[in-house]
């Protein structure tokens, strides 16, 4: 029996011998030609090999392990055999007799190759804590896997596991307290005050004024949209703007408002750092209420005054079809004729051209054989009436219908101009004083040029505003000016050209960098945070030798004689996949089930059913809860609706029933909670399995498409997409996170905003934190891996995912022999170095959480190109590429690693789209809560996962029980993301389950 320690170091991933060494780490383990001669210098076989043991275990474990009957015994043999000892198990009995060598041996070894105790390293360890924790929400095992790492680095003596996990939760809590009190300390009384006020629920209230304002204001209308407004004013006017909580990381802010915006008020009054909570609150709130407020009028402009237009213009064209396609026929007909007419003719045999000759009689005889004159006329008189003008684009039709909504402009107009305080970079600021300008404008009858900005009448626009039928000679259009200012201000705030002051989301992007004394201040602890230091010359030389050696490496293993001239590495293709007989016997013995049985079952051994709580957190009242919840799971996630679930003979099922609870329980942080507990019964599984393999995790998105005939939502087809459900797996192909997104967004930018944000969920799942991560890169590809590298992580895409595939060095007088014309490009270090200040300051903010990864890209380019500072972070990722081209192309099993992690995705693409087949019910257009939908859907994927997870290891143990040898490899290679035995069509059927529900049928005979 495995002790509570054990257990516990063996959940965690803290080095120990309970489940042995894995073959892959003896590599590492081996001794070498110094330690052959440190070894040789002791006195007796015995001595030799209990000394080489020592050495063997420190590498291993971190520490000593001072009683040797715990050392494996394949350790022992291997460590004898390594020395030529004969013998090894009798002679370390020997050597274990004798405490006083052993301790000697362990100081000789310990003062040999540098490492110290950990009562010297414990001060340096809990410095660094103590910085790490100022910034990151990490929860207790990640930080406690995270102090392990630091502590091998830094060659200091591991503790034990509890020893060491609980210095990690007392510097948290000392953490989390100093936060709190350093909160409330900027408050005054009158502002304490109103944070216990806010907690109150009124006498004649059901709800506290918390509950109110963390609440949205409903579905986009301009009634709502001033409602937003009128919010974000009542947030301001709390009189906490004043308050300045600079000097607290954001992340730690961004947790504690998370925490206040969705605990229940009652139970939030009773912790001891509500009032900081409440203030984290409310700072969100002073933001992001306007940010909501702003979301809400995107919508609305591009819903009024873009998309419905569009189409009230393509349905009138498609209408108009009819009356004017004969006409283009006709003119079409007439034009060939002319041209016809005065073609050049070339006389084929000399060559020579003869410029055409028509009098008026013969062109007038060739239209007459088309139509008679007034026929043609009238035709392209009618045609001209339905197409764009000359000079004119594809926007005109629109823009004329949107001139029918003036109405709504004119009521739009004063109300941002007095109640939103916009701010504009030069490239804005004309579209924002326009804007400005218009309430002026919009009570005069009569403008004239002179009055308005007609540098924003660009295309179709300038023909509306200044040359509309109506129009007398130098007059203005004051409709159609409104509109374009209106188009022009909302394009350019779409682009952050236009920003509005208080915004989060909406906000000045550059003013959202460290800077001044809150740089100064923080950059010690992110600095050391980050492993990054303040000098960049010995870090640059140390990153620029790891590319010269990888070149050199790589350049001595290529076949003599063979040079590389294109800049362009060619990997060499992996070989497909092929289907194991374990994976086909393993697909076969899977138990026949259909959908709902998987959804319960899985609810029942996760307790995922425990998420699923009330807004107040108290368990649902209802009986058979269960069935309520996997009948809304199966109906929305296969798209098939709830009509086709419900049933009338059990109250759980009924139609009314599943529309309450598919409204009142699936609320996001439902759906995360389910999730996370769904991902530690994977990984725990998985480490039963022992199938924990690298930290990869991948980021990827299900594409949806809206077609046009119909209004209803598919799963796109390659090539196509309206917008993405981006999602993040980890290894064990569990989804971690799903974020709408428009388009087809860069996948690898979602890393390193959803690894922080989802940490805490990791950490509670007992899953490790991922290191790599397997993404398209998109545009600016260079500049994602630097901004990657430089945040700690490994920046792995496939060969398919590189867009650009050329290698470069930074030593220009180095020979890197057949690489030689192949790395001509040089990497300029003292363009990194020039920019290092710089650089730090935009890694250090988003590892802050002051920008997002996207914000920063978007900081570092303009026009499509980098800036100055973006060229130096793409100059580094330069050398993170060249790396990973290099480990592509000369390891086989690194490339095969993550061509596997990123296959997971396109197969749980392929289940996904088996799973959400329904066509009778399909998802509609975009509404507020679609995310909701298709968290469903994750969640339902995330199911089959688990169940397939845990069958596949009965079934492992039953054939192992019957004599079967299982290849490792071929047990990590088994898909967690078959379907075949799962029915996800027709009537399903909905019942509790057994103990005993799914047998795993027996091994046939012929089985091989």
């Amino acid at each position: 029996m495995r002790s509570a320690e054990e257990r516990q170091e063996l959940g965690a991933g803290y080095p120990s011998f309970v489940d042995g060494i894995p073959e892959s780490d003896w590599p590492h383990l081996r001794l070498d030609g110094e330690d052959q001669r440190l070894i040789r210098s002791k006195r007796g076989e015995h001595n030799r090999l209990g000394f080489a043991v020592q050495l063997t275990v420190l590498r291993f474990l971190g520490r000593f392990q001072t009683d040797l009957e715990r050392i494996p015994e394949d350790l022992v043999l291997r460590v004898g055999e390594q020395l030529g000892i004969p013998d090894p198990l009798a002679k370390i009995s020997l050597y274990g007799k004798n405490g006083d060598t052993v301790r000697t041996h362990a100081r000789e070894i310990r003062q040999e190759y540098g490492w110290s105790p950990f009562a010297e390293g414990e001060p340096k360890l809990v410095a660094w804590l103590e910085d790490r924790l100022k910034y990151t929400t990490d929860g207790p095992k990640a930080m406690t896997l995270q102090a392990l790492v630091w502590l091998r680095e830094h060659r200091v003596l591991l503790p034990s596991y509890s020893t060491l996990r609980d210095l990690v939760v007392l510097c948290r809590s000392r953490a989390e307290d100093a936060v709190s009190k350093d909160l409330v300390a900027k408050l005054t009384q009158q502002q304490v005050g109103i944070t216990d006020w806010l907690m109150e629920v009124p006498a004649s209230e059901r709800t506290s004024r918390l509950d109110r304002l963390r609440r949205g204001v409903g579905t986009p209308s301009w009634a709502n949209f001033e409602k937003a407004l009128s919010r974000a004013d009542e947030v301001r006017g709390l009189g906490f703007a004043d308050v300045d909580v600079s000097s607290i990381p954001e992340r730690k802010l961004t947790q504690l408002a998370d925490h206040a915006l969705t605990e229940r008020v009652p139970r939030l009054k009773e912790q001891s750092g509500k009032r900081a909570a409440v203030l984290a609150a409310i700072k969100r709130l002073e933001t992001s209420a306007l940010d909501d407020a702003i979301d809400m009028l995107d919508k609305l402009i591009s819903e009024c005054f873009i998309v419905r237009p569009k189409r009230w213009a393509d349905k009138a064209l498609v209408d108009a079809y009819p009356k004017f396609a004969p006409d283009g026929t006709l003119t079409a007909q007439a034009l060939l004729a002319v041209l016809e007419l005065v073609a050049e003719y070339v006389d084929h045999d000399t060559g020579e051209v003869t410029d055409p000759y028509t009098d008026t009689d013969t062109m007038r005889a060739a239209l007459e054989t088309v139509a008679d004159r007034d026929t043609l006329v009238r035709a392209a008189k009618n045609l001209l009436e339905y197409m764009p003008a000359q000079g004119s684009d594809t926007d005109e039709a629109r823009r004329a219908k949107a001139l029918e909504r003036f109405r709504d402009v004119r009521k739009l107009v004063p109300v941002l101009v007095e109640r939103v305080r916009f701010g504009a970079t030069s490239a804005g600021r004309a579209a924002l004083t326009a804007l400005h300008a218009l309430p002026h404008l919009l009570d005069r009858e009569d403008l004239r040029p002179d009055d308005i900005d007609t540098t924003l009448l660009k295309g179709s626009w300038d023909r509306l505003v200044r040359g509309g039928p109506e129009q007398s000679e130098g007059t203005v259009n004051l409709p159609a000016y409104a509109l374009c200012v209106l188009e022009t201000f909302h394009r350019q705030l779409c682009k952050r050209e236009i920003f509005v002051h208080g915004c989060s989301r909406w906000g000045d992007l550059r003013a959202r960098l460290l800077s001044g004394e809150i740089w100064e201040q923080a950059r010690p602890g992110l600095l050391n945070s980050l492993n990054l230091p303040e000098d960049p010359t010995t870090y640059l030389d140390r990153v620029s030798g790891k590319l010269h050696d990888s070149l050199m490496r790589v350049a001595s293993r290529l076949p003599e004689g063979a040079h590389i001239t294109s800049g362009d590495l060619t990997l060499p293709k992996t070989r497909p996949p092929r289907t194991s007989n374990l994976s086909r016997l393993v697909e076969k013995m899977l138990p026949r089930v259909e959908l709902p049985q998987v959804v319960l079952e899985v609810l029942g051994r996760t307790g995922g059913i425990a998420a699923f709580t009330t807004r107040n957190g108290n368990p649902p009242p209802y009986a058979e809860f269960e069935l309520s919840v996997a009948a809304v799971m199966v109906g929305y996630g296969c798209n098939i609706g709830l009509e086709a679930v419900a049933s009338d003979e059990k109250e759980a099922l009924g139609h009314d029933h599943l529309v309450r609870i598919s409204r009142d329980y699936f609320r996001p942080e439902v759906i995360e909670a389910c999730t996370t507990l769904m991902l530690g019964a994977e990984s725990a599984t998985l480490a039963t399995m022992q199938l924990n393999g690298e930290r990869l995790a991948s980021v990827d998105g299900l594409h949806f498409a809206i077609p046009t005939p119909h209004p209803g939502l598919r799963i796109a087809p390659e090539g196509s997409s309206e917008f993405t459900w981006v999602t993040v797996l980890t290894e064990q192909a569990i989804q971690l996170s799903g974020r709408m997104v428009s388009g087809r967004p860069s996948a690898a930018l979602e890393a390193l905003n959803t690894f922080t944000t989802y940490r805490d969920q990791l950490d509670a799942s007992g899953a490790r934190q991922p290191e790599a991560i397997v993404a398209e890169a998109g545009t600016h590809e260079d500049l994602v891996f630097g901004l990657l590298a430089l945040s700690g992580y490994s920046y792995q895409p496939t060969p398919q995912q590189v867009v650009d595939a050329r290698l470069w060095r930074v030593d220009k007088s180095a020979d890197y022999g057949p690489l030689q014309n192949a790395t001509r490009r040089h990497i300029d270090l003292s363009q990194i170095a020039d920019h290092w200040e710089d650089i730090l300051r935009v890694i250090g903010s988003i590892h802050h959480g002051a920008v997002s990864a996207h914000d920063a890209l978007r900081i570092l380019t303009r026009n499509g190109k980098p800036t100055m500072l973006g060229s130096a972070i793409a100059s580094f990722g330069r050398i993170a590429k060249t790396c990973h081209l290099l480990r592509l192309y000369d390891n086989p099993d690194y490339r095969s690693g993550i061509e596997a992690q990123s296959r997971l995705h396109k197969e749980r693409s392929d289940l996904a789209r088996r799973i959400c087949h329904g066509i009778d019910g399909p998802f509609p257009d975009y509404y507020p809560g679609l995310e909701n939908r298709l968290g469903i859907l994750g969640l339902l994927l995330n199911a089959v996962v688990l169940f397939n997870t845990i069958y596949i290891q009965k079934i492992i143990e039953k054939l192992r029980a019957q004599g079967q040898d299982i290849p490792h490899n071929e047990l990590r290679e088994l898909s967690r993301l078959m379907y075949s035995h799962i029915n996800m069509r027709g009537r399903f059927h909905f019942e509790m389950p057994t103990e005993t529900m799914f047998a795993i049928p027996d091994l046939e005979p012929d089985a091989n």
